[in-house]
């Protein structure tokens, strides 16, 4: 009934412009229209009140009891939450319709996103001590995981993942680089001569997915909760008065949840759609095979080729056998999409293994035993997002999401702890942005979703290739990107956007650090403009804008036409994100936060809860798609503006930290002045997106004459990294605060309240054993001047001739002024400040030592 009304509208609007005498018969279908809807919403809340032949209260209500799901259940009895209900549509849990049923049971404790590791590592924890707690045989096998790499390219992806590798004691798993000779030892089966190592994971594994899932379930209730059976829903809706979600199922009965949580699986969106919501997931083919062989197989960790994207498994005297099938041969069901997933769901797909040719050749050359086996192919189905990382955390009001999962039994425990917590605590327990459930509003679009996913679903084992063009671009594109991209720009993606990283201005086989140190010279020598227009926006305005300001934020609000760094903390105290703020407009009190493109989402989630925690009269809105951004950076800024306007842009004029309203050429901008980013002279001009080709081209011209140049992401993180500015998500992350970090002069504890007050005061008098700090890199050791070896966090760091690992890099750049790598890195205090630290990158070892001070302060 939703799409047919607005359809009236526009018929009718159109129709009284065209007819005007159409007026009164538009009155009175208008009039019928809301006749219908008042009708209709009376009959569905109806049907719900009167359908019901039981009700049941519960905190939380689960749908989908497959891994994901269960898991969620059982780590909220484990939070002491007994009133959880969980519903499972089919007859008994893990059913072959489903997707758990078919997973080949690979856990694994290795991943290429630092930060996603922990959470493997819990899924493990819990793995191996899950049949004791519940009495059920999972059959988990921890014999570790091999990667084979067969060409030079894949070795240097492996080299460089053990050089990343955990920096935390008690890690249930560690991960080594082998040589052929111990592939043959620990791996018989596989033909040593044919790779050139292998990236080893202990303590991971196979397990069945199966008697997982049954065994989370057992676990659940015995927590307290409660399962139903061949529970399907019928109608989903948000009771606003009483802030409860109501699911009512097919057999009447009537469930009024706190917390509702979507972990459908396959069926996920159309669970979402019975509440008017759509996910970013599609519906995948998968096809596998259980291989006999002529023999036995030995014993073997879980073998995986990242190059032709095959994984095997031996189970029991047979090989679990599957993998993920080229661009060409990968199959996503929209059918389904459009018309809803079938109640057979995976018991509907028949088997190709032919899309599997080409990695079955591969596997038999690998692994010769697995030649002549007998094959029994098989097929299933999953749901997946289109970067391949499940929906995770909040969708709607305590409507949550925990579906799309890849690897759902490798990261199903992990998840399921992450999101049970997040529930109970109100806050996300550690860093994960990577998994919003809300990362694709706004800009994604079905073309988008099934493109990206079919390329990400093709080359999941390929960690070294990042530049996937699948999709892209999508319609977050600034209004200079096809300029930028004809003067040579090379582009990475953030969250929708195409974000300018350097530019190539047409020389001739330039490698990629003397690109970026060229831009770095022009910028901080003459001047430079970057397209900034990918930055998160978020507009606060409203009569109660500034009370939630207040409350909030941890710093000081900036006053009217000023501009200043800001803080959001969670409750216990570590950092949601550091934020620019501006209080730009003359007329009204109102606010716009600069945040990052990954984080806006869940900005934006933060403070509208907040806002409606304290009841608050405020506009919260996300801003980014019209509001653009351009800075100009460098000490021939200042001049470059006067060319353009009459306004005074002196210091006297125009001091640091302010805002003005002005005009530059043809454009209105509000423009911000701060070197807090680049160190620099630095301008930012905000203004409307339609109009960014205009004040970009004038610009351009009034910066001829003063070498104007573009520049990119790239060189803008060399400059904040030589003046130590420390940027979310690499050092200001959820799992650190404020103080730590050395940035607690930003927590302004003179303000009577704001969210994570207590906590923060707890911190502020707090001693940590660790620090951040800079650190500079020898390149004596006959290091060429090469990106390769520049490092880009992760890194472990060690004292020189020890093998206890101390610290870890969190990013870095070259710095040209020292002419040698630069980084930011967590250090043990017990670390002497003159100690020689080695790093290694790549295949080379570089040796660090500590900087007391930035090579060069900002501007101030």
């Amino acid at each position: 009934m939703t799409d047919f009304p607005l359809f009236l509208d526009l018929f009718l609007i159109l129709a009284v412009t065209i007819f005007p005498n159409f007026t009164k018969i538009f009155q009175m279908l208008h009039a019928s229209r809301s006749l219908i809807r008042t009708s209709s919403d009376h009959f569905n809340s109806t049907m719900i009140r009167n359908s019901s032949t039981a009700t049941k209260h519960v905190f939380a209500c689960v749908l989908g009891s497959g891994v994901a799901g269960s898991s969620v259940a059982y780590h909220l009895t484990k939070r002491n939450i007994k009133d959880v209900l969980l519903l499972e549509r089919a007859s008994g849990v893990a059913s072959p319709t489903g997707t758990s049923f078919h997973s080949p049971g690979l856990v694994s404790a290795s991943h290429p996103a630092h930060r996603y590791k922990p959470i493997l590592a819990h899924s493990i924890e819990l793995y191996s001590k899950l049949e004791e707690e519940t009495g059920v045989n999972i059959d988990f096998q921890p014999t570790g995981t091999i990667r084979l790499a067969t060409n030079e390219t894949r070795l240097a992806e492996f080299r460089k993942y053990v050089n990343r590798d955990y920096y935390k004691e008690g890690d249930v798993c560690k991960t080594t680089l082998l040589t052929p000779d111990q592939v043959r030892e620990l791996a018989p089966a596989v033909d040593h001569s044919r790779v050139l190592g292998a990236l080893h994971t202990t303590n991971d594994g196979t397990i069945s997915a199966r008697a997982l899932t049954q065994a989370l379930v057992v676990g659940a209730k015995a927590g307290g909760a409660q399962v139903i059976d061949g529970a399907i829903p019928r109608e989903i809706r948000y009771d606003k008065e009483k802030g409860h979600w109501i699911v009512a199922l097919e057999d009447g009965t009537l469930v009024t949840t706190r917390n509702l949580i979507n972990a459908g699986g396959i069926w996920a969106n159309d669970i979402a759609r019975l509440s008017g919501h759509n996910l970013p997931v599609v519906v995948v083919e998968h096809q596998y095979a259980v291989l006999t062989p002529n023999k036995t197989p030995d014993n073997t960790p879980a073998i995986i080729d990242h190059d032709s994207t095959f994984y095997v498994r031996k189970s029991g005297d047979d090989y679990l056998f599957g993998g993920f099938e080229p661009l060409e041969k990968t199959v996503i069901r929209e059918d389904w999409y459009k018309k809803g997933v079938p109640t057979e769901g995976s018991k509907s797909i028949k088997a190709d293994f032919s899309r599997l040719d080409d990695a079955y050749k591969r596997a038999c050359d690998l692994i010769p035993s697995l030649e002549g086996a007998k094959i029994d192919a098989r097929a299933a189905v999953f749901s997946m997002t289109p970067d391949g990382y499940p929906l995770v955390g909040p969708y709607d009001k305590n409507y949550w999401m925990s579906t799309g999962f890849l690897d759902g039994v490798s990261s199903g425990g992990g998840i399921g702890k992450y999101l049970a917590d997040w529930i109970v605590d109100g806050e996300p327990p550690a860093e994960l942005f990577d998994t919003d459930a809300s990362r694709y509003e706004r800009w994604g679009d079905r073309k988008f979703f099934t493109e990206r996913s079919r390329e990400t679903y093709s080359m999941y084992y390929n960690w070294s290739y990042t530049d996937r063009l699948a999709g892209r671009p999508t319609d977050r594109i600034s209004g200079v990107y096809g300029r930028l991209k004809k003067d040579g720009a090379s582009f990475s993606f953030r969250n929708g956007w195409e974000v300018a990283n350097s530019f190539n201005m047409g020389v001739q086989n330039e490698e990629y650090l003397p690109t970026l140190i060229r831009e770095y010279e022009m910028v901080t020598n003459k001047c430079g403009v970057i397209d900034l227009s990918w930055k998160g926006k978020i507009e606060v305005k409203g009569r109660d804008a500034e009370k939630l300001m207040d409350y909030a934020i941890a710093s000081q609000i900036p006053a009217l036409g000023k501009i200043s760094s800001g803080l959001m903390l969670t409750r216990h105290g570590g950092i949601l994100g550091p934020m620019m703020i501006f209080h730009h407009d003359r007329q009204r009190s109102a606010f716009i936060l600069l945040t990052e493109p990954e984080r806006e989402s869940r900005d934006l989630y933060w403070l509208r809860r907040a806002a409606a925690e304290k009841q608050m009269d405020v506009q919260i809105s996300i801003v980014s798609e019209y509001l653009a951004s351009l800075a100009l950076v460098g000490p021939k800024s200042r001049e470059v503006l006067s060319a353009l306007t009459k306004s005074d842009v002196s210091d006297e004029g125009f001091p640091q930290k302010s805002t003005r309203m002005i005009r530059l050429g043809p454009v209105g901008v509000v423009c911000a002045r701060s070197s807090t980013s680049t160190g620099q002279l630095s301008f930012e001009l905000f203004h409307n997106r339609a109009e960014t080709a205009k004040l970009y081209h004038a610009l351009i011209g009034a910066g001829r004459d003063h070498g104007i140049v573009n520049f990119g992401q790239a060189a803008l993180n060399m400059m904040r990294l030589e003046h130590g500015y420390k940027i979310w998500g690499k050092e200001l992350t959820l799992d650190t605060n404020p103080f730590e970090c050395g940035i607690g002069s930003l927590v302004d504890f003179n303000k009577k309240e704001f969210i994570g007050r207590e906590s923060a005061l707890e911190f502020s008098k707090k001693e940590f054993d660790r620090r951040l700090a800079l650190i500079t890199f020898d390149t004596e050791e006959g290091i060429v001047l090469d990106d390769k070896f520049v490092p880009s966090g992760n890194e472990v760091i060690r004292i020189d001739g020890q093998e206890a690992r101390v610290g870890q890099i969190t990013s870095g750049a070259y710095n040209v002024r020292l002419q040698k790598p630069i980084a930011f890195a967590w250090i043990d205090n017990s670390v002497g400040k003159n100690e020689r630290l080695v790093v290694d990158i790549g295949d080379k070892r570089l040796f660090a030592t500590s900087l007391e001070t930035p090579t060069i302060p900002p501007i101030q």
